[in-house]
């Protein structure tokens, strides 16, 4: 499996829409994914519907946060209590919040400006979605963006029992280092999307991540060939070891 830094992710996609798959149909993929992972950590099993689930979902202005808004479609869809709090301030929000049903709550921070609605919806949720960022971690978090990690990280502390699922990458976590922001927040969960990134691999990056689930998010085969960079699996592992003689035991 190949290990990417986040240009070359980006240059595999774009691969993939020359191949006939479009953006929109990662975005989708993606979204879904990430529901998934919300189901699997509630301990939910892919058929069971989710009544009584509080899940909030922190949604930046680009890609991640549009991948966190298929998952909150889904997540509404399955009968979750489901909140969307959008986290990028005076930005207009991404054109999947017009496919979320009207059972999602939505919240813009513009609207929150002490984050008393942000910290209320923390204080009753089981578990909460971070796609602020993802790979768009380029600089130190402030503003706003350091606000809302700085919330979060007080809700975890307060409820250790608050599940954290994070969209590809933790906010302020580097894809191509694994650096990490003293305001980054670790998850539970995360779901690294079509490959894994250097930032999931290397430290502190891979502690902040918590468990890394790789999804595979609809990207055709071969597209990453010129990646020289690969993660050692048990498959290829087990496809490149010599087999052991039975006298090769001690």
């Amino acid at each position: 499996m190949k290990i990417v830094t986040s240009k070359q992710m980006a240059q595999i996609e774009r691969r993939s829409v020359q191949a006939g798959v479009s953006l929109d149909r990662l975005m989708e993929n993606a979204g879904l994914s990430i529901a998934m992972a919300c189901r699997r950590a509630l301990g939910l099993g892919q058929d069971e519907g989710m009544p009584g689930s509080g899940v909030l979902i922190l949604a930046g202005p680009g890609n991640n946060g549009g991948d966190g808004l298929v998952a909150a479609r889904h997540l509404a869809g399955w009968g979750a209590d489901t909140t969307v709090y959008l986290g990028a301030e005076g930005r207009d929000p991404h054109p999947k919040i017009a496919d979320l049903p009207e059972a999602v709550r939505v919240v813009r921070v513009d609207d929150d400006p002490d984050l008393t609605v942000l910290r209320q919806g923390l204080s009753g949720c089981g578990l909460a979605v971070d796609a602020l960022l993802g790979t768009g971690t380029s600089r130190p978090l402030t503003g706003r963006i350091a606000d809302l990690m700085a919330a979060l990280a007080e809700a975890r502390s307060l409820r250790p029992e608050l599940l954290l699922v994070a969209a590809d990458l933790p906010t302020g976590v580097s894809g191509d280092t694994g650096e990490a922001d003293p305001a980054s927040v670790r998850s539970d969960i995360t779901v690294a999307l079509g490959r894994p990134k250097i930032g999931h691999c290397t430290m502190p990056g891979a502690q902040r991540c918590g468990m890394i689930l790789v999804d595979d998010i609809g990207i055709p085969r071969g597209l990453d060939e010129d990646v020289e960079l690969s993660l050692i699996t048990p498959d290829w592992a087990e496809a490149h070891l010599p087999p052991r003689p039975a006298e090769g035991h001690k």
